[in-house]
């Protein structure tokens, strides 16, 4: 089954997005990065507040809090912004690109800007339905995102879904070493 979609650097930045969610590296670069921002925010408070030592200690920890909740809020956005200035860097600002998602019997092949791509269904650690999306997550950071708008219906989508864990499974069962079925 083949399916082709246009997409546009949101899209990479979307899929990089979910990329880093599934990622240990960066989850704990996340953690880090949320505590270092807190503990410095409660040490400012707490060094700057001229309290008694209760009331530096309460704005110390009003300080981690606050700091922990402008990192929650804004860290989503300021890594959006920084791959999409990227994308915008390699690839040019407001391109849209095409993209040839094919699933055969050796594999996931996708073909989106001159570059060919073949993933084997014996690597494929997830297929996922999302709201926008079809994703199939690869072992090694692999992810192939197929978008709604690939597909003509719904069925079309149920369809390609069938026929990927149909690949999927095929591919994970062991072979019989006997020859015999």
């Amino acid at each position: 089954m083949r399916v082709q979609f246009n997409y546009t650097i949101d899209d990479i930045v979307d899929l990089q997005m979910r990329l880093l969610k599934r990622s240990r590296v960066a989850r704990a670069w996340r953690w880090r990065n949320l505590a270092l921002t807190s503990l410095l925010a409660g040490a400012f408070l707490f060094a700057v507040i001229p309290e008694r030592i209760t009331g530096r200690i309460v704005m110390g920890t009003i300080g981690v809090l606050s700091g922990a909740a402008v990192y929650l809020a804004l860290n989503d956005v300021i890594v959006k912004r920084r791959l999409r200035k990227w994308c915008e860097e390699n690839a040019g600002t407001d391109r849209i690109f095409t993209c040839d998602v094919e699933l055969s019997d050796s594999g996931v092949h996708t073909n989106s800007n001159g570059t060919q791509i073949i993933y084997a269904w014996s690597n494929v650690n997830e297929i996922k339905k999302t709201e926008d999306s079809v994703d199939i997550y690869f072992e090694k950071g692999g992810l192939v995102v197929v978008r709604n708008r690939a597909f003509t219906s719904p069925a079309d989508r149920q369809r390609f879904i069938e026929l990927a864990k149909q690949y999927s499974a095929m591919a994970r069962k062991p072979s019989d070493p006997s020859g015999a079925s």
